[in-house]
């Protein structure tokens, strides 16, 4: 799944369009002045003029040569914030990424700038980062540690910068969810690549209240929540729901990822009730977190249900519907009863050796004498002479449990078997003598 790369998208459009929003209304271009024109100059006319030479210059791979060339010259300049910050621009165009970080730290590194440009750096600095790492950076461990610390601490400055002048206090609440977004989902990434999966689970719902409709941060919640120790299956299950609801790029894949994960979790009877549970999930999977009393059954709560299960239990809890009866039918779907009880109402035998039995299933014969429409359906293969069968015959019956509906309630049985002493003999012919007794 090619996930990270639309991340990258992301932070892409993020990183481009971060001057046009913030910068002018914020702070101004950075820009110094004529040396000339300041109260108290502190740079001569010739390291303007190189710093300008610089700035002024087009190619990327030009500017980075004068750049290198300014500094080395004027290693102390006042002009370093305005070197750095053409620096990282020259490096981005060049798509050097982790370059592009070393410049922006290099520039947060200066004690001379304000908190506007420290916020600035901050954010692009985590829009940058996964440009630059990946699970294969040999550095990885280093690199995501700093930028989830760095984008903590941009976090913390946005939450302390004061409303511009010049904006709105519509412009200002964007600017705002833009940035804490970002700096949440650097935040996460950084976390998971670290293995930090709790915190990283975390940063993401958090990520995700900011702005509900990411595709890709559901999914990685979903994949943190599930690498947990323990892992956090059900909150895991219902977060790759919500991805594949907004269309997450892949959602086939996806969809496979979370079936596969549901069946390995659940151990169900029938693997196809997987593809049910996730439809309804899908069907319910709007908001971010689950509804208060969201569950999906682990493997130890189906065989609870196994270890006390049979045919009377078995037929009360899957009457009964609700969540018992899915419950209940999760742990028992395709599973074998040695003994169970009917009524034939209608005897399909077209196909000798595909017989087919509506009929009424019940525990005792009271009950189904009471019986007044069939609820179930009974396969039977191989046993030509349950034709026989007439209508109103109770009988019992061993067979497979494959299929279920609530309401209204009706079971279907596969490799039926139904018991030889309660098949009428073939007419015309004499019934077998029972030997004497010694």
């Amino acid at each position: 799944m090619n996930i990270r790369k639309n991340r990258i998208v992301l932070a892409a459009g993020a990183l481009l369009g971060l001057a046009a929003v913030v910068a002018p209304a914020s702070y101004g271009a950075l820009r110094p002045e004529h040396p000339q024109s300041a109260a108290k100059p502190k740079a001569t006319r010739a390291e303007y003029d190189a710093y300008q030479a610089a700035a002024a210059e087009k190619n990327p791979q030009a500017k980075v040569k004068l750049l290198d060339d300014f500094v080395a010259k004027y290693p102390t300049s006042e002009y370093l914030q305005y070197a750095y910050n053409d620096y990282w621009q020259a490096y981005a165009s060049l798509r050097q990424w982790n370059k592009v970080i070393e410049y922006l730290d290099k520039l947060l590194a200066l004690p001379e700038i304000n908190a506007a440009t420290k916020l600035e750096a901050q954010y692009r600095r985590a829009a940058t980062f996964e440009f630059a790492y990946n699970a294969k950076s040999p550095d990885l461990v280093e690199g995501a540690t700093k930028s989830r610390d760095a984008a903590l601490a941009g976090q913390k400055i946005l939450s302390e910068f004061p409303k511009p002048a010049q904006a709105t206090d519509e412009q200002w609440a964007n600017i705002k969810k833009q940035y804490n977004t970002q700096f949440l989902n650097t935040a996460a990434s950084a976390s998971f690549y670290l293995k930090d999966y709790k915190a990283a689970a975390q940063y993401y719902h958090d990520s995700l209240v900011q702005d509900p409709t990411q595709a890709v941060d559901d999914y990685r919640l979903g994949l943190s929540d599930l690498q947990q120790t323990p892992p956090q299956a059900p909150a895991g299950f219902w977060a790759l729901a919500r991805a594949i609801n907004l269309k997450i790029p892949d959602a086939d894949k996806v969809t496979k990822f979370l079936h596969d994960k549901m069946y390995e979790y659940q151990q169900p009877g029938c693997e196809s009730s997987v593809d049910d549970q996730i439809k309804d999930m899908l069907a319910q999977a709007t908001t971010t977190d689950p509804p208060a009393g969201f569950a999906v059954p682990s493997a130890a709560d189906l065989n609870k249900v196994r270890e006390s299960a049979n045919i009377q239990t078995v037929l009360a809890d899957l009457k009964a519907g609700g969540d018992k009866g899915k419950l209940t039918w999760l742990a028992v779907c395709s599973g074998q009863f040695p003994e169970a009880l009917a009524k034939a109402y209608e005897v399909n035998a077209a196909t000798p050796d595909a017989i087919e039995i509506k009929a009424a299933l019940g525990t005792t014969e009271e009950e189904l004498n009471a019986a007044t429409d069939p609820n179930g359906v009974l396969k039977i293969a191989g046993q030509p002479e349950a034709a026989r069968l007439e209508k109103d015959a109770i009988f019992r019956f061993s067979g497979k449990l494959v299929g279920y509906t609530a309401s209204p309630f009706n079971l279907t049985w596969d490799t039926v078997k139904v018991n030889g002493e309660d098949i009428p003999e073939e007419k015309g012919k004499k019934p077998a003598k029972k030997p004497k007794k010694p």
